[in-house]
């Protein structure tokens, strides 16, 4: 079912000028025009501006950025598709990979053990099993009206809640290590 403007703003909480401006911008597909005046949008429209809204706040990304992904056309916003793996896909490109090559090829030669790396990958790979099966398991056993938000859920849980454990592991290993005294920025 096609939505009018205001049920757009109404249930995607993005004020009717964003909402233009994105489809200045476009980030939005055009809405269809059956009569001046009337313009409806199509459901996937709420999926895009929630896509949006989660990589502005909640990443930093900027509106050039998420139009870098958008035009990748990665995301299918006409499935029910697994959100997580969608949006992972999304933020995954050549600029990223070639960061993380040239730390790794930094480090080699400082001399930085590669065992290192292999231990994270060996501990990447346990933890995305996990990840996955406890993914899994929720999203089959929540209703359909829960499943985005669950899986926002969990994409903050990657994204966020992880890097902040791995670091603070280090930060407590450093801390032991050196008898440092540093101010505690624990939970």
């Amino acid at each position: 079912m096609k939505l009018k403007m205001s049920e757009l703003v109404e249930k995607s909480g993005v004020s009717k000028s964003t909402i233009l401006f994105y489809l200045k911008e476009g980030l939005l597909p055009e809405p269809e025009k059956p009569k001046p005046n009337v313009h409806l949008y199509d459901p996937k429209t709420l999926k895009i501006l929630d896509f949006i809204k989660y990589f502005q706040e909640n990443l930093g990304y900027s509106i050039a950025q998420i139009k870098a992904i958008l035009a990748d056309n990665r995301i299918d916003f006409n499935s029910d598709s697994d959100l997580i793996l969608e949006y992972l896909s999304a933020m995954e490109n050549a600029q990223a990979r070639e960061e993380a090559h040239a730390v790794r090829r930094e480090a080699e030669q400082l001399g930085i053990d590669p065992e290192l790396f292999k231990a994270y990958e060996a501990c990447a790979k346990e933890i995305a099993k996990l990840e996955y099966e406890a993914g899994a398991k929720l999203l089959t056993s929540q209703h359909n009206n829960e499943n985005n938000r669950l899986q926002k859920t969990l994409f903050d849980i990657l994204l966020k809640l992880k890097p902040y454990i791995f670091n603070q592991a280090t930060l407590e290993e450093h801390k032991k290590r050196t008898g440092s005294r540093t101010k505690d920025t624990s939970c």
